[in-house]
């Protein structure tokens, strides 16, 4: 099996498809190294998932569990919740029901203590990595008491997850050398960490940011902004494995184990979205009005000049995110043009399309780095209501 720097060229091998088929759905051939590429034209459980709005969870101002500034979510092998609050830090903790159970932490650099908490449970231990301290935590939930704390990496603000030796894997920034996304893995016991990349595709040639001059003339400062709907590399830890990763130009996500080597390439047949000028134009007015009225210090007419339409691609991206339950399901979030509901490709562990499912999209996130918490049966996606004020909703995963 090769090595997981092997997967860019893998996976540009993959795109070409092909093989026996083993059923009308999907097919499945054998790519260089003995890696099964397994492709599906049509779901195979059509109309048998859904995803079953249970509850919410908002305390109102001054209750226990008040929600005030959440940043992170994670669901306990009970489908207990826990929520990272930053105003203050504690972490929030609530029963499968959604009643409010206790906090746990406080703000600070002390044992127990955290400026910036990421979030992972697995059994009776909760994995906190706090990149603004430069250290993972982990904290034993049956007494609340930490069990351990080592130094992991910094300024990653991103969600973290747990692998399958039940080791809390976490984001770091990317270094020199071939385009690659690190990572730091901890135990939930002691202090030893390790590291591992995870090769992405290489940059294109052609233009991938607007570079916006602000001020007089351009001279008062330069900021970049990624082109929307550039396709890009996503990357999901696996709670059954190591991770799943995937270049969203083309319907093809790696699994990956947790030394690093391919062991399937899975996706579907997909047809081709174009990207009209009018929703150009339209992603170009919503960004600038974005950036004028939040005081950044930039014009409309900078803006205008910076945001090239022609540099957003002619087609959408195959996928937005990837997120992975504890039964090895993959979740895949199209990237598809509806201002009204988001879709869901929803894959098993072997490879297979399972089914599409709909969600309205003022109740999913957009970006692949906000919060939502997976696990045997039930999602947990952080929101915000229409006041603007956040709002975790509950789902039960639903096979009929």
């Amino acid at each position: 099996m090769p090595r997981h720097s092997c997967l860019v060229a893998v996976l540009l091998a993959a795109c070409a498809g092909g093989g026996d088929a083993v059923s009308d759905l999907v097919t499945i051939d054998t790519l260089p190294g003995g890696i099964p590429l397994v492709v599906s034209t049509g779901p195979v459980e059509a109309g048998r998932w859904s995803l079953v709005h249970e509850f919410d969870i908002q305390p109102g101002e001054g209750e226990p569990g008040e929600l005030i500034a959440p940043t992170d979510v994670a669901l306990g092998d009970d489908n207990s919740i826990y929520i990272a609050e930053s105003n203050p830090n504690r972490i929030l903790v609530f029963r499968a029901d959604g009643s409010f159970d206790r906090s746990i932490g406080r703000g600070g650099g002390g044992p127990g203590e955290f400026n910036s908490a990421w979030i992972a449970v697995r059994g009776d231990t909760l994995a906190i990595q706090d990149p603004s301290q430069t250290r993972g935590t982990t904290i034993d939930l049956n007494t609340d008491q930490v069990i351990s704390i080592r130094a992991t990496a910094c300024c990653y603000w991103h969600p973290i997850g747990i692998d399958a030796q039940g080791r809390a894997v976490a984001r770091m920034m990317s270094g020199d050398g071939p385009p690659a996304q690190p990572f730091i893995r901890f135990p939930m016991s002691g202090e030893s960490v390790d590291t591992i990349e995870i090769p992405l595709t290489p940059a294109p040639s052609d233009q991938i940011q607007w570079i916006v001059r602000a001020g007089s003339s351009g001279g008062g400062g330069v900021m970049s902004l990624m082109v929307p709907l550039r396709p890009t590399d996503l990357i999901a830890i696996d709670p059954t494995g190591g991770f799943v990763a995937g270049w969203s130009g083309a319907y093809r996500i790696a699994v990956i184990n947790v030394d690093g080597d391919t062991t399937m390439i899975f996706g579907r047949e997909y047809p081709l979205i174009p990207v009209t000028a009018g929703q150009k134009q339209a992603l170009i007015d919503e960004v600038v009005a974005s950036m004028t009225q939040s005081g950044m210090g930039v014009t409309e007419s900078q803006l205008r000049e910076a945001f090239d339409p022609r540099a957003i691609p002619d087609q959408h991206p195959a996928f937005s995110a990837v997120r992975v339950d504890r039964e090895g399901r993959r979740w895949v979030q199209r990237s598809v043009p509806d201002s009204a509901r988001v879709h869901i490709d929803l894959f098993d562990r072997d490879g297979r399309w399972l089914d599409s499912l709909a969600v309205p999209r003022r109740d999913w996130v957009e970006e692949s780095w906000q919060p939502v918490a997976l696990s045997s049966d039930r999602i947990v996606v952080l929101r915000e209501d229409s006041d603007g004020l956040p709002i975790l909703r509950v789902y039960r995963v639903k096979r009929n």
